[in-house]
């Protein structure tokens, strides 16, 4: 008698198992379906004019944004390029917190414009679409090739001024910097210093255009003891000059395939950015979304950038 209870017991464990396990493979069938509708829809927006929403953002990312716009409007890049805005980051971060604009493809914020957005009552909310690398550049005749963070440091905390001391020639180090509130200048806060511990860059040495501190630094007077820093993808692709050289940090030189593995140290992700209170089912969002699937990820490589697959 024990014998058939125990045998009826295990009898109903197993079935109980067997209908667990159908179920949660059901469950798990429903979630996959509607985890691939919704990868379907994002991957077939489209958009009318009507429909787009007001997109700001920085120089180094317009690129992607207006080709995206091009993408999900149906129409040439030219056009595209007429019915989004480039205000560059300082100036996009200020129209997300006045609401002039929906959405912003800029790199991280600084703690300035956070703070002044919060005085607004704005919180912003950021989603991943790239990612870059910050990095320095030479003239293209200084023979050092590369750095360590630690060296990087001391270059733009002024205790290293003469490149003879980093293994170069016996040169006058000219560490070029951005304006206050870019995003070059938040990424030199972000990936080597804090700002508080930065020197104070000469009147002469604070440039405010993106492209001017790589010609400076390619070309004017003084330009083989001259050093700079930016984006990866704009000095290698939107403002590319034969005439500057991109320094390796720690031993590694960035390239596509050290910042797309990551072995490459300061990697630097691109957001939309958004307010919070943007609604769920807004343009907004599908359009993000569209950004983070597939498609976006294609475009963003058809466009020279290293799509964020993480």
């Amino acid at each position: 008698m024990k014998n058939h209870i125990r045998t009826s017991k295990r009898i109903l464990c197993l079935a109980l198992s067997l209908l667990m396990a159908v179920s949660i493979t059901a469950c798990g069938g429903d979630d996959n379906a509607a985890s691939s509708s919704a990868l379907d829809e994002a991957a077939s927006l489209t958009l009318t004019k009507e429909e787009l929403p007001v997109i700001d953002g920085a120089l180094a990312l317009a690129p992607y944004y207006e080709a995206m716009t091009a993408k999900l409007l149906g129409i040439d890049v030219e056009e595209a390029r007429t019915l989004v805005l480039c205000s560059n980051t300082p100036a996009a971060y200020q129209n997300l917190t006045d609401k002039k604009v929906d959405m912003i493809f800029c790199a991280m914020p600084s703690d300035e414009q956070v703070e002044t957005a919060k005085q607004a009552g704005v919180t912003f909310e950021y989603h991943t679409i790239l990612n870059g690398g910050f990095v320095f550049f030479v003239n293209k005749d200084n023979p050092v090739k590369s750095l360590t963070k630690k060296q990087l440091q001391d270059i733009y905390r002024g205790k290293i001024k003469n490149w003879k001391e980093l293994g170069g020639d016996d040169v006058e180090i000219i560490p070029y910097q951005r304006n206050e509130g870019s995003g070059s200048q938040t990424g030199l806060y972000r990936f080597l210093l804090p700002k508080s511990a930065v020197m104070k860059a000469p009147t002469e040495l604070a440039i405010g255009d993106m492209g001017d501190i790589v010609d400076a630094v390619a070309h004017y007077d003084n330009a083989k003891g001259a050093i700079g820093y930016s984006y990866y993808y704009y000095v290698s692709s939107m403002h590319y000059t034969d005439q500057i050289k991109l320094l390796g940090v720690d031993g590694v030189i960035p390239s596509d395939e050290t910042i797309s593995d990551g072995s490459y140290p300061m990697i630097n992700q691109s957001q939309i950015v958004i307010r919070d209170d943007t609604p769920e089912d807004s343009v907004v969002r599908k359009i993000i979304a569209w950004c983070q699937s597939e498609e976006g990820a294609k475009l963003a490589e058809e466009n020279g950038y290293v799509a964020n697959r993480m």
